[in-house]
């Protein structure tokens, strides 16, 4: 039997779109036989796309129920993966920065989704603020459960809307840590998170894609990424990269990555 790229969220598998759809059936009856918690299975047929980061999936087998709850290192996520983002591949990447933020931390990220980084955080460090922006209404309605869910009303700020629109009336010269975590707009959203550090100084968590041989990048390769960006929007800062790390691959020669930026004056 040919090996299918899936991934389990909660009671639902998605398969990748790479056979034919009887191969596919095969494939996850199989997979619904040694998995009893696997219950819907899905198939994936489109990249993930826009702001909004959706994907289109189709029902393959099973029940038709796409509601599910995913855990996760002692948290809960309640989420509909045809309607929001999430992936569990993400799981070491979350506890990763969760385990880099200090106390009394005032966090900004840009793109939260149903609040996987940031309840990974705030779990784990109960005295940092986060201030959590998702423009899919979906997903920032599950955001909202998920913070009630885990417990994390106190410390996490839910905001419905456009971070390029929010991040300037709200949030410029007042964060000490921002979370980017969606590649697609990785070159638009850095200049922004660097105007939101307070004093210009803080780390900025920033993930972005590149064509790689290898699941590595080349740190001059993404210093010249930035002094570029940088200088297309007049900025003029001192940073230091403290970590490049390969997180998957999305496509064929194309990794994804995680690259820890230290500005300071």
């Amino acid at each position: 039997m040919k090996n299918i790229p899936f991934e389990i969220i909660g009671h639902i598998m998605i398969l990748r779109k790479t056979e034919e759809t009887e191969i596919m059936e095969n494939f996850a009856k199989t997979q619904m036989k040694n998995h009893h918690y696997i219950r819907t299975v899905l198939v994936q047929v489109s990249k993930i796309d826009g702001k909004e980061r959706k994907r289109e999936l189709k029902f393959l087998l099973g029940e038709e129920e796409f509601e599910t709850t995913y855990k996760e290192h002692g948290n809960s996520f309640l989420l509909n993966p045809i309607h929001t983002f999430f992936s569990p591949k993400l799981s070491y990447e979350r506890q990763r920065i969760a385990s880099l933020v200090r106390e009394k931390e005032r966090i900004l990220n840009f793109f939260a989704g149903v609040g996987p980084f940031d309840i990974a955080i705030s779990t784990k460090q109960h005295t940092c603020e986060i201030h959590s922006i998702e423009i899919n209404e979906t997903a920032y309605s599950y955001l909202c459960k998920n913070i009630v869910l885990n417990k994390c009303q106190e410390r996490i700020f839910p905001y419905l809307g456009d971070a390029f629109v929010l991040v300037p009336k709200m949030f410029l010269n007042k964060i000490n840590r921002v979370l980017l975590p969606l590649p697609l707009e990785a070159e638009k959203s850095l200049p922004m998170a660097y105007e939101s550090l307070k004093d210009k100084t803080g780390i900025i968590h920033w993930q972005i894609t590149n064509h790689v041989q290898k699941k590595q990048i080349r740190k001059e390769d993404v210093e010249e990424k930035i002094h570029k960006i940088l200088r297309n929007n007049n900025i003029k800062c001192n940073f230091v990269i403290r970590t490049t790390r390969f997180i998957r691959w999305i496509a064929p020669r194309i990794g994804h990555f995680a690259v820890d930026l230290h500005f300071s004056n």
